[in-house]
C-alpha cells in the first residue's frame, strides 16, 4: 500500500510539472492576449490601433507607444478591454495596453 502511495504521489507531481510551462506568458485576470498587426488609421484626425489576428481591432485607451507606431509591424498585446470608457474612433474595443511586445 506504501508504494502504491508513494506511485501516485510522483505521477502527481511529475504531471504538475508537465502541466506547467515556464515559457507560457502570465496574464492577468481579466486580461486578453492578442497577436496582431499596427494599423494607422486616418479617422478622427489619425490614430493607431491593432488589428488582431481573430478579425477585431483593438483601439488602445492612451494610444500605442511611439515605439511601436510602424505599419504592419506584428505585435503580441496584452491588454484589458475598457467597456468603461468611450472614445471617437469606433473601429473597435477600447483597451488599456498592459504589455505589448514586436513579434
Amino acid at each position: 500500500m506504501r508504494i502504491v502511495k508513494t506511485a501516485l504521489i510522483a505521477i502527481s507531481i511529475v504531471s504538475a510539472a508537465c502541466a506547467s510551462s515556464p515559457t507560457a506568458p502570465q496574464i492577468p485576470t481579466g486580461a486578453i492576449q492578442v497577436n496582431g498587426t499596427v494599423r494607422y488609421f486616418t479617422l478622427e484626425g489619425g490614430f493607431w490601433a491593432v488589428r488582431g489576428d481573430d478579425g477585431v481591432t483593438y483601439d488602445p485607451l492612451n494610444g500605442l507607444a511611439a515605439a511601436f507606431q510602424r505599419e504592419n509591424t506584428r505585435v503580441t498585446v496584452v491588454a484589458k478591454i475598457r467597456n468603461d470608457v468611450g472614445g471617437i474612433h469606433m473601429v473597435g474595443p477600447i483597451v488599456e495596453v498592459l504589455s505589448i511586445e514586436i513579434r
